[in-house]
């Protein structure tokens, strides 16, 4: 007998195998992976402490339980079910091995017409605001079980899709258990904050039909046509039943295996590896030259993959000599769940080309490349904390008059409201006007980031010293990464990173930089436990700042150097 969780049916099915093969056993766990997850703790923390101080309803709150045994754990939450509490907080499911569940949801909330609806909370946004006669279903966290309609928005099904398997699996449960409400709603607390609103449950209907099928249900034959049509969509529990039963197959063929059998599924590279305990397992099973593990700028996805290697086309010196006219018609009949399919494909391949002749840049122009160029030349980047605030305005000052060259920062090691945001850059910018008043200058950044940024800045506040730098920009910014964008192609992206490094130059002094590293960095340096490490964190973001702006000079300047 066996259980799989609420996370299985969303997660590479790789796990689950590793997990049943009799030949391997799951590494010692990372700590530093705990770190990953600390954001999405904390604000379910926040969340629940809102949800608990604010509703007059029952609730049992099940993590006073989890210290008792899992049997006493599931009585209790059948017991408040029975008895019909409004809101059942982490309450442990009786494990259904029959159907192979095992699962905590976040929350049940109960239906005013009986049965109950699973809840999640996601630190991330699970609602866009749309036109088009949007609708989104929401509830407060004050009052769960009262759901009222927003116009003007909607739940991102598809870019949640992990989030709606994860509630598939706990309506399937509740159905077994009898304690299903009639229509199969669930509902997630996302990060967003909607007008007026605030935080909310966003509901869903796991039964409506808004997803693409899984691509385990796409055709494994050419079309007879050669004619590939998209898929009708399906719900998300049609999706979560698909996945679910493969993973119990999975699960079973491993199980079956010898331990010194070889594996029955093969990894694909994908996002998920960069914090899976079992990379050290999976890494030595692919080639080095393996299309996953190579081409990580607009990657195939493991479905895309997966159909590659059945057709003999596993690397990426294999694709690079492939005959697309050839493959693509037993190919894409197989990918009917990516828009774009053979586009995509056709990319990859380009890449792939490149790649064998050892080329990181293809020119796609001719001839000089030209960058405006001013008397006064300042390199720009910001940073922002994982709360989407600017805390940070690094300026690389190069003035041909004397020579100089310099740099300039604008920051606040601290937790920002809109006003003190507004306050650093109007800081900034203020000192921008000074230096550029008179004279000949242009500002150098890469990518739309710096000019969106101030644009939501001024638009929000009002200031002058704003709005003269979203004026002023519009004549006298430079973005590179058009520049690039324009002339070149790149085998892994043209990030500023890459291009660089590659192309320029230039090497950061950190071992790992990055946007996102640098958050982290951010709340150490606001939150660490000491003095010093405080200290260390800032000083860690600081050089990495002057390091981006250092690097849009070293690309300027070899952007010049091309003929």
């Amino acid at each position: 007998m066996f259980a799989l969780d609420a996370y299985a049916a969303r997660s590479c099915p790789v796990k689950t195998h590793n997990a049943f093969h009799p030949g391997f056993s799951l590494p010692v766990a990372d700590e530093g992976l705990r770190e990953v997850f600390h954001g999405g703790i904390a604000f379910q923390a926040d969340v629940l402490a809102q949800l608990v101080s604010g509703f007059a309803g029952s609730v049992l709150d099940c993590r006073a339980l989890t210290e008792r045994t899992s049997a006493e754990q599931e009585q209790a939450a059948l017991a408040a079910m029975a008895s019909g509490v409004e809101v059942l907080i982490g309450p442990l499911l009786p494990r259904d091995f029959d159907a192979h569940r095992s699962g905590r949801p976040d929350l049940l909330l109960r239906d005013p017409a009986g049965g109950y609806h699973p809840a999640e909370i996601k630190s991330h946004r699970v609602t866009d605001p749309r036109g088009g006669g949007s609708r989104l279903t929401w509830s407060s966290l004050t009052d769960p079980l009262r759901r009222e309609v927003l116009e003007g928005h909607r739940f991102r099904h598809t870019w949640r899709l992990n989030d709606l398997l994860q509630l598939a699996h706990y309506r399937r449960m509740l159905e077994a258990l009898e304690h299903a409400a009639a229509a199969p709603l669930a509902a997630v607390v996302g990060t967003d904050e909607l007008p007026g609103l605030g935080r909310v449950l966003s509901w869903v209907d796991l039964g409506a039909p808004v997803l693409p099928p899984s691509p385990r249900a796409t055709p494994s034959e050419p079309v007879a046509s050669g004619v590939v049509t998209a898929p009708e969509p399906v719900s998300a529990l049609a999706r979560y039943d698909v996945e679910h039963t493969f993973r119990i197959e999975i699960a079973q063929v491993a199980s079956a295996l010898e331990p010194g059998d070889p594996p029955a599924l093969l990894p694909v590279a994908n996002r998920e590896c960069g914090w899976c305990q079992w990379w050290d397992v999976c890494r030595p099973q692919l080639d080095d030259d393996d299309l996953s593990l190579r081409i990580s700028k607009s990657p195939l996805d493991v479905f895309e993959i997966q159909v590659l290697r059945e057709l003999g086309v596993a690397t990426v010196a294999e694709l690079a000599a492939a005959d697309l006219d050839a493959l693509l018609p037993g190919y894409l009949p197989r990918v009917t769940h990516r828009l774009g399919a053979e586009d995509r494909l056709r990319l990859a391949r380009r890449r792939a080309v490149l790649m064998e002749r050892g080329v990181d840049f293809d020119r796609v122009t001719e001839g000089t490349i030209d960058v405006p160029g001013a008397t006064l030349e300042i390199d720009l980047d910001i940073e922002t904390s994982a709360d989407d605030r600017v805390y940070l305005w690094g300026f690389a000052v190069s003035d041909a008059r004397d020579g100089s060259h310099y740099y300039r920062h604008f920051s606040a090691f601290e937790t920002l409201d809109d006003a003190a945001e507004q306050q650093l850059a109007t800081e900034a910018l203020g000192w921008l006007r000074d230096l550029v008043g008179g004279v000949d200058a242009r500002v150098y950044h890469y990518s739309d980031y710096e000019v969106v940024r101030l644009l939501r800045l001024a638009s929000a506040s009002g200031h002058e010293v704003l709005d003269w730098a979203v004026t002023w920009a519009r004549l006298h910014f430079v973005d590179l990464f058009t520049l690039i964008r324009t002339h070149f192609f790149g085998t892994q992206g043209l990030g500023l990173k890459v291009v660089a490094t590659r192309a320029a130059g230039f090497r950061w002094r950190d071992e790992a930089p990055g946007g996102l590293n640098s958050q982290t960095w951010f709340d150490s340096a606001v939150g660490g436990e000491t003095t010093e490490s405080r200290a260390a964190a800032r000083q860690r973001v600081l050089e990495y700042n002057e390091d981006d702006v250092e690097a849009t000079w070293h690309v300027r300047h070899w952007l010049r150097s091309l003929d």
